[in-house]
């Protein structure tokens, strides 16, 4: 007969339940962890954007990334000069323009590139991009030809234009234009996988403009959609491996208060999203009205610099952090601060 002795005296075995997979101790994994770390070699992990502090801090654009903020402060602007800027540093790169028709993106672009007024590019452009509409009599007598914008003006725009052509066959741009396929989480998803086959990419990036006015198909109410729209691109980030920017609304909390909370949707873009970044400006608690002037301003041809800091208040790989930039709405246009 079998004692309570020769009972705890059983050797310890593994339980095992039908159906049930054990998870594997760490143990397991940290080999392949280490395999990821970086040799020295590399002084940023995620895509290079061009503003060095931004890359500095988030050690290169990696993941899901919320760009947030008010009407007027740069969103789309800040944005489109880094997807534009990464690809010219050799990333493939998708925007997704769910508000603006391509043809405003390739202005903005032009805009900044040339230092050319948004208005002179769409009513004299024409005349010095387009070929097929040029004037062949404003090609002989100099005061002819730059009798709407100087020769540095011309200069600037046809070297813009050169700049521009050299990133088409990696930047690419989406809207919701009649011609266009429908913008969805499955065509977001394949056309990433399909940008990274064509170009042998390890990285991409993908800017949606913007987050509230994507298509989340059906859903209960705001709460619901709002779920449906970050997890769907979460999933889509660790799918791929592709970076992907979503420029967001802020709250109505967002006109008087500042931080995480005032993002639309804030409780799952918070827990989810590996960075969490905000335009703010010292006078974002001015008269709606002001603010909204404002915006219309910047949109087409403010004049001087605005200061608008970049707050990066969730920051899975550093530290929260501001960083401090002035904007030229005019040129649509983002550089770091000068300290003095």
């Amino acid at each position: 007969m079998k004692t309570k002795e020769d009972f705890d005296n059983l050797p310890e075995q593994p339980v095992e339940v039908k159906g049930i997979e054990k998870p594997k101790p760490a143990g397991e994994y940290l080999e392949p962890y280490y395999k990821t770390l970086g040799d020295g070699s590399l002084s940023l992990l995620g895509i290079e954007t061009g503003l060095a502090e931004l890359d500095k801090k988030t050690l290169g654009l990696d993941g899901l990334i919320v760009l947030g903020g008010i009407a007027g402060q740069g969103k789309t602007s800040l944005a489109l000069q880094l997807a534009f800027d990464a690809c010219e540093l050799n990333t493939p790169t998708i925007f997704y323009s769910l508000e603006m028709p391509r043809r405003a993106i390739f202005t903005k672009i032009l805009n900044r590139l040339a230092e050319v007024k948004y208005s002179d590019i769409l009513l004299k452009g024409g005349l010095y991009l387009d070929e097929t509409r040029q004037d062949k009599n404003l090609l002989g007598e100099e005061t002819d030809y730059y009798k709407y914008l100087d020769k540095e003006l011309v200069d600037n725009l046809k070297e813009a234009k050169e700049k521009l052509t050299k990133m088409t066959d990696k930047f690419y741009i989406r809207s919701r234009e009649s011609q266009e396929a429908e913008i969805t989480f499955e065509n977001v998803d394949q056309e990433i996988n399909l940008i990274k086959a064509e170009h042998k990419a390890d990285k991409v990036l993908i800017v949606i403009d913007h987050l509230q006015v994507f298509n989340a198909g059906e859903y209960k109410d705001q709460i619901d959609k709002e779920g449906k729209l970050i997890t769907g691109f979460k999933g889509i980030s660790e799918r791929t491996g592709a970076t992907i920017v979503l420029i967001s609304q802020k709250n109505k909390a967002g006109f008087t208060n500042r931080g995480l909370q005032t993002i639309k949707g804030s409780v799952d873009i918070i827990y989810l999203a590996d960075v969490v970044m905000f335009l703010e400006s010292e006078n974002e608690k001015e008269n709606d009205d002001d603010k909204e002037l404002d915006g219309i301003i910047d949109k087409f041809g403010g004049q001087g610099l605005k200061r608008i800091d970049l707050v990066i208040d969730k920051n899975r790989y550093n530290a929260p952090c501001k960083i401090e930039l002035d904007f030229n709405g005019e040129y649509s246009s983002f550089t770091e601060r000068k300290q003095k």
